[in-house]
């Protein structure tokens, strides 16, 4: 007995009009997908990235250098615990180590005359080359003094135009 072998295979149909529909509207929703992603691309803004600061940078260098020698005892209760850069500020932060803020509060007069003190201090910084330079670029320095609890008992500051002219 004779197996029968299959019927030879038909050709495939020509493409019809439903098979060339799917095409062109495959092509179209692809076209459509591009288009779509070029659109949002050309509206979406680019970030907008702060310009780069060099005074910034330098004051931030500055600080870091600082910062690898503290903190530091500056004597009579007093410590320079760290010092960071706030926009265009230099912040020395310093901590008394015994008075808070209440004892302060019970001798107005002598805290007073620490703060005046303090901001005359300040002027050594006028002759500090890399201080100098920012204080020149418009940094301003200050220092804040805090006590054991974290609470601010003043801040002084120095800006380049409280330095003498020669300084």
């Amino acid at each position: 007995m004779k197996t029968a072998s299959p019927p030879p295979a038909s050709p495939a149909p020509p493409p019809g009009p439903a098979r060339t529909g799917l095409a062109l509207g495959l092509a179209g929703l692809g076209l459509a997908v591009i288009a779509l992603l070029v659109w949002l691309v050309v509206r979406t803004p680019a970030p907008v990235l702060p310009p780069v600061d060099p005074v910034h940078a330098i004051a931030a260098d500055l600080v870091r250098q600082h910062n690898a020698s503290l903190p530091r005892d500056l004597g009579d209760g007093l410590v320079l615990e760290r010092m960071s850069v706030e926009g265009r500020t230099v912040l020395m932060i310093l901590r008394s180590q015994g008075m808070t803020l209440a004892e302060a509060a019970r001798n107005p007069e002598l805290f007073q005359r620490v703060r005046e003190a303090e901001q005359a201090r300040l002027l050594a910084y006028c002759s500090e080359r890399d201080f100098r330079l920012v204080l020149d670029e418009g940094v301003v320095l200050t220092r804040r003094f805090i006590d054991r609890d974290d609470q601010r008992f003043f801040d002084v500051s120095l800006a380049a135009a409280d330095c003498r002219p020669n300084t």
